[in-house]
Order: structure tokens, then C-alpha cells, then sequence
């Protein structure tokens, strides 16, 4: 409550002061020599195309840049958040991973990280770089639900990370050891849900299921990702209704697990909202920009 208080008085504030550029309800004026601008990409990772899109923020740059990262299969994909953050000055990078909406190669949740990880070693390249307007000091990740896990992994695996956005995020760990112990009935609407997605490449219940248990519990749960983010500003967003990654299972002890490690600079917040805060998407983004604001520059 408290925080959908704060937040509501941060929109009444902004809309009193109208010397305030509020990059969520404003535009910012129009920069002639360097306007803002959407470059289609093809990122090649271990021999396969991911397709993708970097919104540009006006001026000469180099901007902060965040890799925006979708859940599964990716029918939520945040892009009203990219369009503030780049008001705000910060370029967006949206890109499917591999095997993912036309992506070329198969689709795996063991492999999410290494192509995030394969998209910043793309904009750490010089001419990369300097042709998109990046800054390769400022980078950060912001994923949901499966994408918010995958922000954590990354987080936890990249060193020159600055910052780390997880909304909303699947703890992998808890449908591993579900699995482990036989818990066949507690996967069978995950493994039925992924037999719907023929958007993903080489995907299916039976596919998933071989690839969790192929893949080290170390690997899936993030509660043990906390080393990894140490020196790192994490924020970490859930709706107080979320069905698919409860707070209760999938947040609360991931956060607590996070809060022993004094060295990472984390923020949580419970808020009003179902898994995609599909009514609270102005509270959740001022929540974000006002955060990256302060952190990720």
C-alpha cells in the first residue's frame, strides 16, 4: 500500500509541475542531429540469427542501455517500458532468443542467459557501439516472469552489469525440484502449456522436462544466485495477484536469500497486480524509471 501511495503522489507531482519533464506522459524536445530512432538487428550467436530491435534515444550519447528480455513464450513483451526508458534517455534493446518467434536454432530454458549474455557482448563491440549511440560502461537487463529469471542468471554471470530489473520472476529451482521428487502433477499445466507454444522452435512438454534434468538445480534456482550479484543494484517487482510466479513460492524467499548478501544494493517491492501488472502498468513503470534513474547511469 505504501508504495502504490508513493507512486500516486510521484504522478501528482509531476503533473502539477509543469516545468517537469515527466518521460512518461511527456516527450522530450526533439534533438534535429541525433533524433530517436528504431535500428532493426540480427545478432549471430553460435551460428544463429536472433532477431531483435534497439530503440534509440535522442541525442549524441553515448546513452545507458538496457537489454530487455520476454517471458515465455514472449506474448508480454514490455515494450511501453522501452519507450519511456528511452524518453528518459536510456536505449532499449528488445531481441527473441534463439529458437523464439523466428529466431534461428531450437529453443531451450537452460541457454535464455547465454543468448542475453551473446546481446551485451554485441554492444560491448566498439563499432557496435558507437554506431548504435551505447554507452558499453552502462549496461543493464530488465526481464518478466521467465525473462526475469534470466536477469537474474545474467546478472549473477556478467561482472560489468550495472543494474538488474526482475519482474514478476520464475524461480526455475522450484519446477526442478519438483521434478526431482516425482511431482508429476505439479508440472502437468507447465508441460501442457508448453506443448501449445509452436512459436518456439524445437520446444515441447517432453523437450522441457529432458532439459531441466539435464541442467544442475545450481543453474535454475535463483535463491542461490546472490554471489553472482554482489556490487550489482538489483530491483525485483511481483503483483500482490500473481498466479504464475507467486510472491509466496517464487519471490519472498529469493528475496530473503538475496537480503544476506549485504553487498547487493536490492529494492523489492509487492504491488497491486496480476503476473503481467496488467492494471498497474503506470506504477510499475514509475517504479522502474525513477529506480534506473538513480542506479543505472
Amino acid at each position: 500500500m505504501r508504495t502504490v501511495l508513493a507512486v500516486t503522489l510521484a504522478l501528482l507531482w509531476y503533473s502539477v509541475e509543469s516545468n517537469a519533464f515527466d518521460p512518461i506522459s511527456h516527450e522530450p524536445a526533439e534533438d534535429a542531429r541525433f533524433p530517436a530512432a528504431v535500428t532493426e538487428l540480427s545478432i549471430l550467436h553460435a551460428g544463429d540469427r536472433m532477431p531483435g530491435h534497439i530503440y534509440q534515444a535522442q541525442g549524441e550519447g553515448p546513452h545507458p542501455t538496457v537489454v530487455l528480455l520476454h517471458g515465455l513464450p514472449g506474448n508480454e513483451r514490455n515494450l511501453d517500458i522501452a519507450q519511456v526508458l528511452r524518453r528518459a534517455g536510456f536505449n532499449v534493446l528488445f531481441f527473441h532468443y534463439r529458437g523464439a518467434w523466428g529466431a534461428e536454432g531450437r529453443y531451450a530454458m537452460s541457454q535464455l542467459d547465454d543468448d542475453a549474455l551473446a546481446v551485451l557482448r554485441f554492444l560491448r563491440q566498439p563499432d557496435n557501439a558507437r554506431k548504435l549511440r551505447v554507452d558499453p560502461h552502462s549496461l543493464s537487463v530488465l526481464g518478466h516472469s521467465l525473462g526475469g529469471f534470466t536477469a537474474l542468471a545474467v546478472g549473477r554471470k556478467d561482472e560489468q552489469l550495472e543494474c538488474v530489473v526482475s519482474l514478476s520472476p520464475a524461480n526455475l529451482g522450484v519446477w526442478k525440484r519438483a521434478q526431482q521428487a516425482g511431482q508429476t502433477e505439479a508440472l502437468e499445466r507447465l508441460t501442457d502449456y508448453a506443448d501449445s507454444l509452436f512459436m518456439l522452435s524445437g520446444f515441447s512438454g517432453e523437450t522441457m522436462l529432458a532439459d531441466m534434468a539435464d541442467t544442475p538445480l545450481s543453474e535454475f534456482d535463483t535463491a542461490g544466485f546472490g554471489p553472482g550479484l554482489r556490487g550489482k543494484s538489483v530491483l525485483m517487482v511481483v503483483g500482490d495477484r500473481d498466479r504464475v510466479t507467486p510472491p509466496d513460492t517464487m519471490f519472498k524467499p529469493v528475496v530473503a536469500a538475496y537480503g544476506q548478501h549485504r553487498d547487493i544494493d536490492l529494492q523489492q517491492h509487492i504491488i497491486s497486480g496480476d503476473h503481467s501488472f496488467s492494471g498497474s502498468r503506470l506504477v510499475l513503470t514509475r517504479l522502474i524509471l525513477d529506480w534506473m534513474q538513480m542506479h543505472c547511469r
